[in-house]
């Protein structure tokens, strides 16, 4: 019941966007749209799919079943269970083409929102070891609400909201010196969504050299043994879809690098570029960053800020943007603008909140992308942490815990998790 009421928030959020998401997804069509079918994420469903190849007995094939997975398979083991039950019962599916009422959308809708809900409770975590208030971590819970809001209920990416959930429980356990767990979490949250590996190097500079290859090895291994099958059952496929990484430059958002990326084919529409030499500079980026952060061992809100930093990286160098792409900063960054003062706070959130709602609209390349690249800009300048902000380093004491005082920070937020 402690660790209910320590995270009454998350929960109340989850409650909210759960609520919100079915009224959306069931009436928007009929009532606002004056239209005989349900508003729902179309890419949820390719997901889905892949997860159905698992159920079948066919994983080496989730990368050539033409459904678009790009992304490493630890959400599919989450989604096949589920895949399974809708498939023996024979309820509908939007895949592969849309269809006005796929009934397996009462059953997948409230589950990958609930899986991804889990970064709300990680933020939140995150935010009781910065020793925010209970107020404001009231406060930024709601907000985290809204910008996570879009992913899960307009495009259906749960695999990134669990993977940065998992990396954030991963860097609260790094800033409590449980190193093993950390590795281990973000092992994963890697495993679910290959973005989170921008954080490795600033968690690598935070462990010392002595941890650096039981880290390395712990957050890594688990999508390496996910990835053995496929890649031995269908290897030009699935490195296709790993290392080329097609985006489609006319469907989504075109940014100044959009006609620097090699060109993989199609026509209209369709014409598909690599993402995977853009996300290798990021990844790059992340290395230097990660190095120049060694020298704020002893400040972890410079670490959390380096963290959103390293999340915002990404979002400068994609030859082709999404707006879902942006959430992984806002995330993280409204944490780290929750513990600056009033005005920084105000400017802050209203940046990640306009980040969100401008995000959905279709602009000019250059427009959309200056837009959205000042709106992260701001929101990472507000939440610098200035010289005389310092977070202790001790975990956070909860004296409301069942039978006296207690450890009340983030890292006993799991329930039984290794150390």
């Amino acid at each position: 019941m402690n660790r209910a009421r320590r995270r009454a928030w998350p929960i109340a959020v989850t409650v909210g966007i759960l609520v919100t998401a079915l009224a959306y997804c069931l009436l928007w069509g009929p009532v606002v749209g004056h239209r005989n079918s349900w508003t729902y994420p179309g890419d949820i469903w390719g997901a889905y799919r892949s997860a159905h190849f698992i159920a079948w007995g066919a994983f080496g094939s989730v990368y050539a079943a033409g459904t678009g997975l790009v992304t490493f398979p630890g959400v599919l083991l989450l989604l096949t269970p589920l895949a399974s039950l809708t498939g023996h019962l024979g309820m509908s599916e939007g895949f592969p083409n849309r269809v006005p009422h796929p009934t397996s959308w009462l059953l997948l809708g409230p589950y990958e929102i609930i899986i991804g809900c889990v970064a709300l409770f990680a933020c939140d975590a995150l935010a009781e070891r910065m020793w925010l208030s209970r107020g404001r971590r009231s406060f930024l819970c709601v907000v985290e609400g809204v910008v996570l809001w879009p992913v899960l209920v307009m495009w259906g990416h749960p695999e990134d909201a669990l993977a940065v959930g998992l990396a954030v429980y991963a860097l609260v356990f790094a800033l409590d010196g449980r190193w093993t767990g950390a590795g281990w979490l973000f092992g994963a949250a890697l495993a679910t969504q290959p973005l989170v590996v921008l954080m490795l190097p600033v968690l690598l500079a935070m462990s010392g050299r002595s941890r650096v290859l039981g880290l390395v090895v712990r957050s890594g291994l688990p999508a390496a043994l996910l990835l053995v099958t496929p890649v031995l059952a269908q290897f030009h496929t699935t490195v296709h879809a790993l290392v080329d990484q097609p985006n489609f430059p006319v469907l989504d958002h075109a940014t100044p690098w959009t006609a620097l990326a090699p060109r993989l084919g199609g026509a209209g529409k369709d014409v598909a570029v690599a993402a995977g030499p853009g996300r290798l500079a990021a990844v790059l980026a992340a290395c230097a960053l990660g190095w120049w952060a060694r020298r704020w061992r002893d400040r972890p809100d410079l670490m959390v800020w380096a963290v959103a930093a390293a999340l915002s990286l990404r979002c400068f160098t994609e030859s082709v943007m999404v707006a879902f792409y942006l959430w992984p900063v806002l995330a993280v960054g409204l944490v780290v603008v929750a513990s600056s003062s009033g005005r920084r706070v105000a400017l802050g959130v209203a940046s990640a909140v306009a980040v969100t709602v401008c995000g959905e609209f279709r602009l000019g390349e250059w427009e959309w992308w200056a837009t959205m690249a000042l709106g992260l800009v701001v929101l990472l300048v507000s939440g610098f942490p200035s010289r005389s902000s310092r977070v202790p380093t001790e975990v956070p004491i909860d004296t409301n815990a069942a039978g006296g005082t207690a450890l009340g920070g983030p890292a006993g937020a799991l329930v039984g998790a290794t150390r």
